[in-house]
């Protein structure tokens, strides 16, 4: 099994002191990374062993709800595309992770931030890491939203458009007018927290269109990102006829609770995990070749670099 996270897994001996999201993605990396099965006594035996669990029936209890989170995330993906097979007491792998690189990617930038030497080890450049997820969830509501249009606004090291390039774009493809885009247009400013456009336009070429202005946050602090992009700025450097919405996307699949807060915050669109994944239910498959390959490059290395670690920790 891969190590149990550092972070999200405390000792649970009155009281649950674990994350049920960090849970069931450590189980689920365990499962699709190691290609293996396993069974709940094998979660639950790690469990006790490593002294997060004191009673096997509390920690039973536990992976009653790890399970029924497991469901909801089939049920949500659709159960043909998820990559693990959920049964009542084992859950298997259903293919390799590069065989479903979207689902290995996000798995993997939910679980990293649980283990403290993640960014020591791996570095803190995640440049390369946020421009795959933009792309990614491009890709996913291109085929989720197939009459709506996209613009990837993201800055990256293969997308350095200023400010002023990205403005006159959004301006070009909405029929805008342009703001008071010198007031904002500092030397160090990049895209204002906004990552990708998609709008829906009508055959007549008018403005008063559903838009939406998207941020897409898949590292650690993604808390702080959920009032990004900031609408009275960009209703400032570009002159909607009609506001435009906020909507945010993450690589993780979380719980009603954090869901619903988030929704309150973004007030708008919120795509997690579950939702970009759902992108197989329209469109099957629905991530490009160019962007696969990129992806897997990625990932593979830090894979390995996560199995070496759990190698380490339990060397037999």
């Amino acid at each position: 099994m891969l190590a149990i996270p550092t972070k999200g897994v405390g000792r649970s001996v009155n009281a649950h002191n674990v994350r049920l999201d960090v849970l069931c993605d450590w189980i689920a990396s365990t499962v699709l990374y190691e290609q293996t099965e396993l069974s709940i006594t094998d979660v639950v035996d790690t469990l006790i062993e490593e002294e997060k669990y004191t009673t096997e029936d509390f920690a039973y209890e536990m992976l009653g709800n790890v399970w029924m989170e497991f469901r909801r995330r089939q049920h949500c993906i659709g159960g043909e595309f998820y990559p693990l097979e959920i049964r009542s007491r084992w859950i298997r792998p259903q293919c390799t992770w590069r065989q479903s690189p979207a689902y290995a990617f996000c798995l993997l930038l939910s679980i990293a931030p649980y283990y403290d030497w993640w960014t020591s080890e791996i570095g803190g450049d995640y440049n390369e890491q946020g421009e795959l997820f933009e792309l990614l969830t491009k890709e996913s509501l291109e085929a989720q939203y197939q009459e709506w249009r996209f613009l990837h606004t993201g800055w990256a090291r293969s997308n350095t458009a200023g400010l002023e390039r990205i403005v006159n774009e959004i301006a070009e493809h909405l029929g805008e007018s342009q703001g008071r885009l010198a007031l904002w247009n500092e030397p160090n400013v990049k895209e204002l927290g906004l990552d990708l456009l998609f709008y829906r336009s009508y055959p007549d070429g008018r403005v008063g269109i559903p838009v939406y202005l998207m941020q897409c946050a898949s590292g650690g602090n993604w808390h702080s990102k959920r009032n990004t992009p900031d609408l009275n700025i960009w209703g400032d450097v570009v002159q909607f006829t009609t506001m435009p919405k906020r909507a945010f996307a993450v690589p993780f699949a979380l719980e009603d609770k954090e869901f619903t807060q988030s929704c309150v915050i973004v007030d708008g669109l919120l795509v997690d995990r579950c939702r970009l994944l759902a992108a197989s239910r329209y469109q099957d498959p629905w991530v490009s070749e160019s962007l696969e390959e990129r992806i897997i490059i990625w990932v593979e290395p830090r894979i390995r670099k996560l199995l070496q670690h759990s190698f380490d920790y339990y060397p037999g």
